[in-house]
């Protein structure tokens, strides 16, 4: 196998009840890259990062990551470094910021490592800190999502999967995640794959892209290239 690929996935079919919402899909994922999903809502973006995640199982196919195949239980998938922020965020409204991100690295056993982590998300969003006794229900959405993200770090992922991360958010905050996103990817070394209903923010923030539809990956490439292409313009962007 290539050393360089982190997760792989292979001929994955999934299923929900008598309904197929993957088709044979197949993708990989390089260290360090970011990689982008697009595609219409009911795609089946969402569903390809809960079976990565393990929280939906698949009928046939595999996934891979490091050469092994995931666990099938979600908590030993992020035990092995794959931890997924979920589309609309899911904090613990009632729990302050900082039991938020303590539930992120319920993992970790050495107090040392968790302090560290505290000091890389309060450094990578400085309004955490100031909030950190705030319940988490009563911040902004922009916030919260800066929650999510963070409570994921918390548990040190060496593969950090964000769906849909600019759902209901402002595009000035959007922008902000993004940028982000990407600062995550090149100071911490963390791989990521994004799942976005925006092509054009999502394919510029990374270095390759997926495009699924009804289940099926129809296109894949360098994100230039697909950011490029007049029929993801067309379809996906909005350009006629």
């Amino acid at each position: 196998m290539d050393e360089k690929v982190m997760l792989k996935v292979e001929e994955l079919e999934v299923f929900y009840g008598g309904i197929q919402a993957l088709h044979g899909v197949n993708m990989h994922i390089d260290q360090g890259e970011i990689v982008s999903i697009i595609g219409a809502n009911g795609a089946g973006k969402s569903t390809l990062l809960c079976s990565i995640a393990g929280s939906k199982e698949a009928k046939r196919g595999s996934i891979t990551f490091q050469g092994e195949p995931l666990p099938k239980r979600s908590y030993r998938v992020a035990e092995q470094g794959v931890v997924l922020v979920p589309e609309g965020r899911r904090i613990f409204a009632n729990l302050s910021v900082k039991e938020n991100l303590a539930i992120g690295a319920f993992t970790v056993k050495d107090k040392a490592v968790i302090e560290q982590r505290y000091e890389e998300v309060f450094s990578l969003f400085p309004r955490l800190k100031e909030r950190i006794s705030q319940p988490a229900g009563t911040m902004s959405g922009g916030e919260q999502q800066m929650l999510a993200v963070s409570r994921a770090l918390m548990a040190g992922p060496k593969l950090l999967m964000l769906d849909e991360p600019s759902l209901g958010l402002a595009p000035i905050v959007v922008d902000e995640m993004f940028d982000k996103f990407k600062q995550i990817n090149r100071e911490l070394g963390v791989t990521i794959l994004v799942v976005e209903q925006n092509a054009f923010i999502a394919l510029d923030a990374a270095n390759r892209g997926y495009i699924i539809s009804l289940g099926r990956v129809v296109m894949e490439g360098n994100a230039q290239e697909l950011l490029d292409n007049p029929e993801v313009q067309s379809a996906y962007m909005g350009v006629k």
